[in-house]
């Protein structure tokens, strides 16, 4: 019945971004409109929005302890390899943190935004085939 479609990302130069999403997660260009340009990647059904903005603004919001969380991330199948060509990219933000459960990391995109990207073992209750399986069971 509901599902998210669309994140919107603001960015400085969007044919930067598009280059940038497209180099590093393969992303592909879905259409273009007057001041930004639709992408998806190559799983999953959410389109990511590059919006052309006058001024960079924050992708990361604050808890109520003060500690820093990104507004989405982005899943990769192999951790390891990811991490390894964000390293040899010069992109990485943060080291890679094992969980037990889920690990990520943070790059960050052309405009210094923080992109987290995230792991998730198939027990974990937030692994998308978990998800899956409540969500089936809550359309019976």
């Amino acid at each position: 019945m509901f599902r998210i479609g669309s994140i919107f990302i603001p960015v400085s130069d969007v044919e930067q971004s598009l280059n940038w999403y497209t180099t590093y997660f393969h992303a592909q260009e879905i259409g273009r409109w007057e001041g930004g340009i639709g992408i998806c990647l190559p799983d999953g059904s959410t389109q990511l929005g590059l919006i052309q903005t006058t001024s960079t603004q924050p992708t990361t919001f604050k808890d109520a302890s003060g500690q820093a969380h990104v507004y989405f991330n982005i899943i990769c199948e192999d951790i390891q390899l990811a991490y390894q060509a964000f390293e040899q990219a010069g992109l990485i933000a943060t080291p890679l943190h094992d969980f037990g459960g889920m690990s990520c990391f943070d790059v960050r995109d052309p405009d210094g935004h923080t992109i987290s990207l995230i792991s998730e073992e198939l027990t974990s209750p937030f692994h998308r085939d978990r998800v899956k399986d409540l969500q089936t069971k809550g359309n019976n």
